[in-house]
């Protein structure tokens, strides 16, 4: 019959990472020691602001929505650009999908192009191509 004692066994703890000095060994301390004072704190005094500059209620809103608001200012060509970019994207798309999603995306563009008119181009039917006819036959 086979006796077990513990030296039989096989240790299957997991040995502890810390390690004990020799007798007379030096220890590394595990972190510096600094005698530095906690850092003093600047104070710093309240902006009063003494102008008596009146701001409309569209300035006002835009101040009370804080100094991390963006104001979204988009380029003169957004519309452009985004058709381009979208056209790039389209271009990965398996072939049997970009017709799709072009004709989608014309149908949006043309949307935006309506409700931005300051980004209208001039087509052969525009308002802006027939005033500019006109100005030349005139002359």
């Amino acid at each position: 019959m086979a006796t077990h004692s513990p030296h039989n066994r096989k240790h299957t703890t997991k040995r502890n990472p810390i390690q004990i000095p020799e007798p007379g060994q030096k220890t590394k301390p595990s972190s510096p020691r600094t005698n530095k004072s906690p850092p003093t704190k600047t104070k710093f005094l309240p902006v009063i602001n003494s102008t008596d500059i009146a701001f409309s209620e569209q300035e006002l809103a835009l101040l009370q929505k804080g100094p991390k608001y963006n104001l979204h200012n988009k380029p003169k060509n957004w519309i452009q650009n985004l058709a381009l970019e979208a056209e790039t994207a389209i271009a990965h798309l398996l072939s049997t999908d970009r017709e799709v999603y072009r004709k989608i995306t014309a149908e949006r563009i043309n949307t935006l192009q309506l409700n931005n008119p300051q980004h209208t181009h001039n087509t052969p039917g525009s308002q802006d191509n027939q005033e500019h006819q006109n100005e030349t036959k005139r002359q």
